[in-house]
């Protein structure tokens, strides 16, 4: 099963579209055992179909927590996550 779900914080969303995705960067919250670490957070990148998330994409700014259920993708030789669901909250 290639499932991903994760709730975080947008850091950033890309203005660039490639291929009909944008990239949201999403800070999550890194686990307690790396806490002592200087960041409390990872940046992880997220592309978005654009034509999809229309709507979502358009109330989405910097600090808005946001969820998403997808998938890992392999892209030229890069593991991707691909969003499926985006839930603004």
């Amino acid at each position: 099963m290639n499932f991903i779900a994760i709730i975080g914080i947008v850091d950033q969303l890309t203005a660039s579209v490639y291929n009909g995705f944008t990239t949201l960067k999403l800070k999550v919250e890194k686990p307690a055992i790396e806490a002592h670490d200087e960041d409390y957070y990872d940046v992880i990148d997220i592309l978005v179909d654009v034509e999809s998330f229309k709507n979502e994409l358009d109330t989405i700014t910097n600090g808005t927590v946001v969820g998403i259920k997808g998938r890992a993708k392999l892209i030229n030789n890069n593991m991707q996550l691909i969003s499926e669901r985006l839930q603004v909250f």
